[in-house]
């Protein structure tokens, strides 16, 4: 099998033709990593856009269990509040052969206006109290005679059970239209003196659409559905539609989302016990829901993949075919020769080594031509190829050439300014260039700077005083090249000529200072406040051009990258005074020769 494999790989790299092997260079350098990294791509995205889902599914059905659970607590809190109420106690207990009509209506105002109080304060809809007494005031929309709901399938339901019930609006089905769209808590009130007889039901209220609203407020995705249960029976869902074909496989409670099989496919579910009614707040996401993003996105980025690999197979079918085509063209026409036709000529396609190939082949066949037939004219030429148009560049000796051509003609018509001013400029680009070294000695350094003060000086007839205090020793001390000249140019042109006079003084001191080497800058320009100095100085600030020219951040971070951190400039000014900067490198004898 192994010497099988071997045989294939070699047939493959040397029968196989030229285009057939570009091809196949093409398949593996660029469809094959493409494709993979598009399935990398696909997962990777597919994961992310799953966990957000779930993220935001999550975060939904917690807004959607606080709201809900909100509006049902209030229920709870106004019951415990008017269970608590002895006035609630009397009223239910009072005979009304012992009570007056006065004292009973001052009973029914002062619940009615208890009634009032809290559902302004907590939000709910209605509450109400039915009481077995015979009262006049048992009319009222707040104080209700237990009689009128006797036949209630609710009363039947409550009277059966425990002393506290909650009830849905399928709990009211038997009731007039304007009594059943209500969630409501029934609270037993008992007598105080006999605990176990039974006076009067609190009813506390909160409307349908209410609770409707906040279960079908939040949107889990497109297709997710959001129930609340009552044990098996639905109260209120989302997607009535939806919901019917999930309520039935829910679990009651489950800690994050687990997989279930519905009537709508596989879902994902999860489900919390509501803390005051003990109903259950359920949420099911179709499992399609979840992946109907990544299928969308897979479909498109599959798209885009073929249209990418078909169009680039088909300039790579183009570009081996461009290639392949001449090496065909070489092949036939030597085969020709081969065959005894001496006379067949190939002509040069392009300047690549295909090209330079098929133009010496051509020539060699031309070669033996003339060998072979002796009586062809001797001074046949080879056609002349065509020749590149040159184009001029300026370098450095036509620079210098340049100059010394203006210093020669301003000596011919006596202007020694200008002579002076292009000998001068000429050794501070020499300077500049430094024959292309990155790092050349401080002698050189200061010599570039004092020709450009001098410069300068020509230009605005010797308003700059310069002072130059040179440690001896220390020319030879190598410094990457232009760092002096702009912190001088910044301290003339927006220190010193920035003077009303625009003249001032110049210092220039260099020494060593333990192993480090030590420059300094100063002069009695205008100065700068804190915010300027920390804006071109500051260690923290990146890169730009300041408005001295070259940079001084620039020329900072050059000063960290070759030296390290603890180096670099320094800056210490005050307002109309002047300033000062430091530059601080190592001190080092030998020359770093860096081109």
């Amino acid at each position: 099998m192994k010497n099988k494999l071997r045989a294939f790989g070699r047939s493959l790299l040397l029968d196989v033709g030229l285009r057939g092997k570009l091809l196949c260079i093409f398949f593996l350098l660029l469809v094959l990593p493409l494709g993979l990294f598009t399935l990398y791509a696909f997962h990777r995205i597919n994961t992310v856009i799953e966990e957000q889902t779930y993220s935001a599914a999550q975060k939904a059905f917690e807004d959607t269990h606080t709201a809900v659970e909100d509006l049902l607590g209030r229920l709870t809190q106004v019951a415990d509040i008017l269970t608590m109420d002895p006035s609630l106690y009397a009223l239910a207990a009072s005979d009304p052969a012992d009570t007056s009509y006065i004292q009973r209506l001052e009973d029914r105002d002062r619940i009615s206006t208890t009634f009032t109080y809290l559902r302004s304060m907590s939000g709910v809809d209605r509450v109400r109290l039915y009481v077995s007494n015979d009262y006049l005031y048992t009319n009222s929309a707040d104080i209700v005679s237990l009689d009128t709901v006797r036949d209630s399938a609710w009363l039947s339901t409550f009277q059966s059970g425990s002393a506290v019930g909650w009830f849905g609006p399928a709990d009211f089905a038997d009731q007039p239209e304007g009594e059943q769209h209500w969630y409501s808590l029934m609270r037993l009130i008992h007598d105080p003196n006999h605990v176990q007889q039974p006076l009067a039901i609190l009813r506390v209220d909160i409307a349908a659409d209410r609770v409707d609203a906040a279960v079908s407020r939040s949107t889990i995705t497109q297709n997710g559905t959001v129930l609340l249960l009552n044990g098996s029976e639905m109260l209120s869902a989302s997607s009535p539609e939806r919901a019917a074909q999930l309520s039935g496989s829910l679990p009651a409670d489950s800690a994050g989302w687990v997989e279930a099989d519905t009537a709508r496919g596989p879902c994902r579910v999860q489900s919390v016990i509501l803390e005051d009614c003990g109903w259950t707040l359920a949420a099911a996401l179709p499992q399609d829901d979840i992946f109907r993003t990544s299928r969308q996105l897979r479909m498109e980025m599959l798209a885009v993949v073929v249209l990418l690999a078909a169009a680039s197979y088909f300039l790579a079918y183009r570009l081996s075919q461009s290639i392949t085509r001449r090496l065909y063209l070489l092949n036939d026409t030597m085969h020709a020769v081969e065959l005894g036709d001496v006379s067949a000529r190939v002509a040069p396609q392009g300047r690549d080594e295909i090209g330079q190939l098929m133009g010496s082949f051509s020539n060699m066949m031309g070669r033996i031509d003339t060998l072979m037939d002796e009586k062809l004219e001797q001074g046949q030429q080879i056609k002349a190829l065509e020749l590149k148009a040159l184009q001029a560049q300026i370098n450095p000796h036509f620079l210098y050439n340049s100059l010394d051509l203006i210093n020669c003609t301003a000596i011919a018509h006596n202007v020694p300014e200008i002579s002076r001013m292009v000998n001068a400029l000429a050794r501070f680009y020499r300077l500049s260039l430094s024959r292309g070294k990155e790092v050349i000695p401080l002698a050189d350094e200061l010599k570039h700077a004092r020709l450009y003060v001098e410069i300068q000086n020509m230009r605005f007839e010797d308003r700059v005083h310069t002072q130059w205090d040179v440690e001896p020793g220390v020319e030879q001390c190598p410094i990457i090249k232009i760092v002096l000249q702009p912190i001088i140019e910044n301290a003339i042109i927006h220190g010193i000529f920035e003077k009303p006079d625009k003249t001032g003084r110049l210092r220039i001191a260099a020494f060593r200072q333990g192993q480090d080497l030590v420059i300094t800058v100063e002069d009695d320009g205008v100065g700068m406040d804190e915010e300027t100095r920390l804006a071109n100085f500051a260690a923290s600030v990146s890169s730009a051009n300041t408005k001295g020219g070259y940079g001084v951040r620039n020329i900072n971070e050059r000063l960290h990258l070759a030296y390290g951190a603890e180096y670099g400039l320094f800056c210490e000014s005050e307002v109309g005074r002047g300033t000062r900067v430091t530059i601080r490198i190592p001190a080092t004898e030998e020359t770093e020769d860096r081109t």
